[in-house]
């Protein structure tokens, strides 16, 4: 039976392959004959070598007969060999740091990757939710399928459709840049990992979670206590209380507080990505001519970055709980109970 067909190899991947058959001691001595250019050509794609099938092994030695002695039935080229070949190669003038920079860049790729691969759906998209469309759809593109599905399904609406446009038109892109993308989003990543392990232990989020289901009396002097000795974990704890989507829990007289108060061009950014029933409730609050005006300015708007959103948010919150301090609203589901 005639061997399976081979893929067809450029001449460069030929001479990479020949050169992870040789050793590295070999392969080390023939780089010191090439020229710059050509080696870090080579780095390049030794660098990107995986596993190397017999059959293709096979191929390439049979068109260098001379090597035809040092037949392997299998190699592994990868970063870790390129690095010994090109360490042990002596280019003149300290041309070393062109070669060695790829290989780097490469290694480094490849534990980002891990790192990415390792992560949930939910982990990935807490991250990626406060990235560019294109940054997002870089990473989603070297994820496996079921994971990356995953991770868009849980991103905001707008981001998530940016992301496939830019996904269905993404073109190739320099090793070296999406190395630097893949590496700074991957420590991203492990910061949000970090930060979520910790809330899920306790700290801030146990505390507000444990403080909504206290009587409003009781959370007021709880929360006035610590802000007397830390400002900022008081209000770390009131951020976790109560968020932008809350406001569907306040009644009418309330949100006619809040949008009186409340920055227009700040209402508009923050309903980018509010839910329907969020905006219906505030809708409802409204003239019919002020809700068309700002679906008109939040349509205007055009593309916004995730952060950019939750300031906005966040701007909106910070009004409101200035409105409950001075007694003009109550924020919460214990409305009922205040008013009693």
């Amino acid at each position: 039976m005639s061997p399976a067909p081979q893929p067809e190899l450029n001449g460069v991947r030929k001479a990479a392959i020949l050169l992870v058959l040789l050793g590295d001691s070999a392969a080390s001595r023939i780089c010191d004959h090439l020229p710059q250019e050509s080696l870090r050509a080579l780095a390049e794609e030794i660098s990107s070598l995986g596993d190397i099938p017999e059959e293709t092994a096979n191929m390439v030695l049979r068109e260098y007969e001379q090597m035809s002695g040092h037949k392997k039935a299998f190699a592994q080229g990868g970063p870790e060999y390129a690095e010994k070949v090109f360490t042990k190669a002596n280019e003149p003038n300290g041309g070393k740091s062109g070669v060695h920079e790829i290989i780097e860049s490469t290694k480094n790729s490849a534990h980002a990757l891990e790192v990415l691969r390792g992560a949930t759906p939910q982990r990935l998209a807490n991250a990626l939710k406060e990235e560019l469309p294109q940054t997002v759809a870089l990473i989603l593109i070297h994820l496996d399928s079921k994971t990356a599905g995953g991770a868009l399904t849980l991103l905001p609406e707008d981001l998530r459709a940016q992301a496939v446009q830019r996904l269905a038109q993404m073109k190739p892109s320099s090793p070296e840049m999406v190395s630097r993308i893949l590496n700074a989003f991957a420590r991203t990543l492990q910061a949000e990992t970090s930060e979520a392990l910790r809330r899920e232990m306790g700290g801030v989020k146990a505390v507000a979670d444990l403080l909504n289901q206290a009587p409003g009396k009781v959370k007021t002097q709880i929360l006035d206590s610590i802000e007397k000795e830390n400002v900022e974990l008081a209000t770390s704890i009131r951020n976790q209380m109560f968020t932008f989507e809350d406001f569907i829990k306040i009644p009418d007289s309330g949100i006619r507080e809040l949008l009186g108060q409340a920055d227009k061009k700040s209402l508009a950014i923050a309903l980018k990505t509010a839910s329907e029933e969020l905006k219906a409730h505030l809708f409802k609050s409204m003239s019919s001519r002020a809700v068309e005006m700002l679906k008109e300015d939040t349509e205007a708007l055009g593309q916004i970055r995730a952060k950019d959103i939750a300031q906005a948010k966040a701007d909106i919150v910070a009004i409101a709980r200035k409105l409950e301090t001075e007694g003009k609203i109550v924020l919460g589901e214990d409305v009922e109970e205040e008013n009693a």
